[in-house]
């Protein structure tokens, strides 16, 4: 079990969304993890005029291993009913478990380590942050697609 600090530094945040922004973080950052199967002992949020910061005790190490099972067309059924199975398993015939005259698609996907969900999760982070008002800036602010935050973010400390 580890514990993690994320820290995102910005200009002045307005003292009337500090608050919004804490419960916030902690909702998105629990959902972010739980994507990917993992929960946190604790999570603490802090706010402050330049800055907001989440810490998260009790992580795991890594993600559990995971098995995923897919229940598929009779055994019995037209070719075209399999192949759009296969199709969307991306299995092979000889791949599929047959129980009780059905098909099934056994998947296994391995664990992660928490520090590689946690590097996916953080910009979807920022990205999804839901301020009630928002600004871009800098030379990619033209585009729409640039990143929206309530004031220049400065610094992700992780």
């Amino acid at each position: 079990m580890t514990d993690f600090l994320l820290e995102l530094r910005s200009e002045e945040i307005p003292a009337r969304m500090q608050a919004g922004a804490r419960e916030n973080l902690a909702k998105l950052f629990t959902a972010e993890l739980a994507k990917a199967g993992l929960s946190a002992g604790e999570i603490v949020t802090y706010a402050g005029p330049r800055r907001l910061a989440l810490i998260a005790r009790g992580l795991p190490a890594a993600t559990e291993a995971v098995s995923e099972e897919v229940k598929g067309p009779r055994a019995s059924a037209p070719p075209q009913a399999l192949e759009g199975f296969l199709r969307k398993t991306g299995l092979t015939r000889e791949q599929l478990t047959e129980r009780d005259g059905v098909l099934f698609a056994i998947t296994e996907k391995p664990g992660r380590a928490t520090a590689q969900v946690l590097a996916e999760a953080i910009p979807a982070i920022v990205r999804a942050f839901p301020w009630p008002k928002s600004m871009r800036w800098g030379t990619e602010s033209a585009s729409t697609e640039s990143m929206r935050w309530v004031r220049p973010l400065h610094a992700i400390v992780a």
